[in-house]
């Protein structure tokens, strides 16, 4: 159980193990930590493991493990808010680079959970313009299956062909919003299902803190009494945003940050790649999907330094760096290396404690309303650059 998240994740993996095999497992749990901390890898191994008849093992060939291989089970819905686009782009990348049945694998497994938020369990019939994107969906599940048994010399045609049959999909992936009431009553109508026999069923949730009072009041109802063999994990970066009713019902398990050694381990093992080239799993990811993250850390570098040391920017200045942040995946980068920016003034000494708190408040909340309300990034970026100039 877990032995293939145990090299990089070996507290997490041993802990979650341990409550399976002792059958102390919750059914409500919160993961928390960075994103490209290996949460949602967690949380699919613990459903893999649950779902196994035969002691869960990563060389289990059963049914139930090999669907879980390839991210093609049928006992999982996924909703969540993550940047699925870049992440593919990535994958489509490396698997251009090398076309590795490791690669191979990842590649599928990144968009097949991408897929989950297209499971049947969150079709709503009455909606034409959901029942498209289904539609979509289930295109591009196809091309995935000829992947999955293609020839090597298949490979690159079949790349390129899900390139193609991914676009209408990214459309709807980059207008995704956070978990809804409609979902959470399909969520809650598909765990009484009996369709699925005795077989465990699994809710895994990220940007639950970004919902809608009613989402999170019928989550809440959820929570408080989850069906028999009903599983419900909760991701989150910011679980201090989480209702306190909420937070009261989870056993919580956090993801420390990757070390040094074990970020390196990770790009090497998983794609070949020298870690000392990349501070984090998130810039290989970002990089591979084509994001200028150095250009966008010196921007995000001379943004703080202008908010801090007074020194503001120019008109021009400020229209150019806001042209370099139209696509949200940069725009949310830059957010996280200018928190990043200030945090190293303040650790430097060069910035008091009042300060940086209320600077990384209020782009916490720029950033937040940003995302529920879809607003467009030069006008948050100009915005917040005055808020902040506000109260330094």
């Amino acid at each position: 159980m877990f032995e293939v998240l145990m090299p990089y994740r070996q507290d997490s993996a041993t802990l979650m193990a341990q409550q399976i095999a002792g059958g102390v497992f919750p059914q409500a749990l919160l993961i928390t930590g960075h994103r490209y901390s290996g949460r949602f890898r967690l949380a699919m191994e613990a459903a893999r493991a649950l779902s196994c008849r035969e002691g869960g093992q990563a060389a289990c060939g059963c049914q139930s493990c090999r669907a879980f291989s390839s991210y093609g089970m049928s006992n999982v819905v996924y909703v969540g808010n993550r940047n699925h686009m870049s992440r593919i782009e990535a994958a489509l990348a490396i698997m251009e680079d090398s076309g590795s049945e490791s690669n191979r694998t990842f590649l599928i497994q990144t968009v097949r959970m991408m897929l989950l938020q297209f499971h049947p369990a969150l079709l709503d019939g009455k909606d034409t313009k959901s029942s498209s994107n289904f539609e979509a969906a289930s295109t591009v599940s196809e091309v995935l299956f000829d992947l999955e048994e293609a020839r090597e010399d298949q490979l690159s045609e079949l790349v390129q062909k899900l390139r193609t049959t991914l676009k209408p999909l990214y459309n709807h992936v980059r207008k995704s919003s956070a978990l809804g009431i409609g979902q959470v009553r399909s969520i809650q109508e598909w765990t009484v299902q009996t369709s699925f026999s005795d077989q465990p069923r699994f809710i895994v949730l990220e940007g639950v803190e970004e919902s809608t009072e009613g989402a999170r009041n019928s989550l809440l109802k959820l929570l408080e009494e989850p069906p028999r063999q009903t599983y419900i994990m909760i991701l989150s970066e910011n679980p201090s945003r989480l209702l306190p009713t909420i937070l009261s019902r989870l056993q919580r398990h956090h993801v420390r940050p990757l070390d040094s050694q074990t970020k390196n381990r990770v790009l090497s093992d998983l794609f070949s790649t020298n870690g000392d080239d990349y501070q984090s799993v998130e810039q290989f990811m970002l990089e591979k999907a084509s994001v200028p993250c150095k250009d966008l850390e010196n921007l995000a570098q001379r943004y703080a330094d202008s908010v801090l040391d007074h020194t503001p920017f120019d008109r021009s200045e400020l229209d150019s760096l806001c042209s370099e942040l139209d696509e949200p995946v940069r725009l949310e980068y830059f957010l996280t290396q200018f928190q990043e920016a200030v945090r190293a003034r303040f650790l430097g000494g060069n910035c008091s404690t009042s300060v940086v708190s209320t600077l990384l408040e209020i782009s916490g909340s720029f950033a937040q309303k940003a995302f529920i309300f879809n607003q467009n990034s030069k006008v948050l970026v100009e915005s917040l650059y005055y808020r902040l100039r506000e109260v330094v």
